[in-house]
């Protein structure tokens, strides 16, 4: 049954293991420990401060913005699903360029083949909860030198990462909570190694990272979209 403004918000996943330590401790054996405890601890540090997402899905599962996608945690892995699509695309127009070569070249089809990964994932993942996956949306890249495309690469990238630690407070299952943190972990080290290719800090934020609202997230990723 929906919240009311009577009824009490349903506690997301993460606030369920924030402040239940068996619960917690039940989450890092099913999502494997070791990686899986640090990413749980960076999201809670990052996202220590947030109230409780749960009621945003009167307006879509990832808040503001993405009605479109679905409600709940269908909802956000579509909206998930629609930023993987992008870099997915991203890559694969990357490559198909010529422009690349060596290391860059390199780590394009890694990288690449690492987001499709990503994109099986999670259109299972909604057809699992009885969802439809989202529409690929149509991208539109400016990919005119290496310079401009590791540029692109970098900025699509850091927006995944932090869109991803800006969903973790919203999902209700653990499993896919399991699964958003273990992704956005891989989507941190791609951000990191592109921009430690343009000169820039490993970790631009510092200790903590920063997450992304929908609002954000959808803003940042117009300009990539043909309409």
């Amino acid at each position: 049954m929906p919240s009311t403004a009577d009824s009490p918000r349903p506690e997301s996943a993460l606030e369920e293991l924030r402040h239940d330590p068996s619960s917690r401790k039940r989450f890092l054996r099913m999502a494997g420990g070791g990686s899986a405890a640090v990413a749980l601890s960076l999201a809670l540090a990052a996202c220590g401060g947030k109230k409780n997402g749960g009621g945003g899905n009167q307006i879509g599962g990832a808040g503001v913005g993405t009605a479109g996608f679905g409600q709940g945690d269908v909802g956000i892995l579509n909206y998930a699903l629609t930023l993987e699509y992008l870099e997915a695309d991203l890559y694969r127009a990357a490559v198909a360029t010529g422009k690349l070569s060596g290391r860059l070249l390199e780590l394009a089809k890694r990288f690449g083949a690492e987001e499709q990964a990503h994109v099986t994932t999670l259109e299972g993942t909604v057809r699992g909860l009885g969802g439809k996956p989202a529409s690929r949306p149509k991208p539109r890249f400016a990919l005119a030198s290496r310079a401009q495309i590791l540029t692109t690469l970098s900025q699509v990238e850091d927006v995944g990462a932090s869109a991803y630690l800006g969903q973790v407070d919203r999902i209700q299952s653990k499993a896919v909570l399991a699964a958003a943190l273990a992704i956005h972990t891989v989507e941190a080290r791609h951000a990191a190694v592109l921009g430690a290719m343009l000169g820039q800090p490993v970790s631009p934020q510092g200790a903590f990272a920063r997450p992304a609202t929908s609002v954000d997230v959808l803003q940042q990723v117009q300009g990539f979209l043909s309409g």
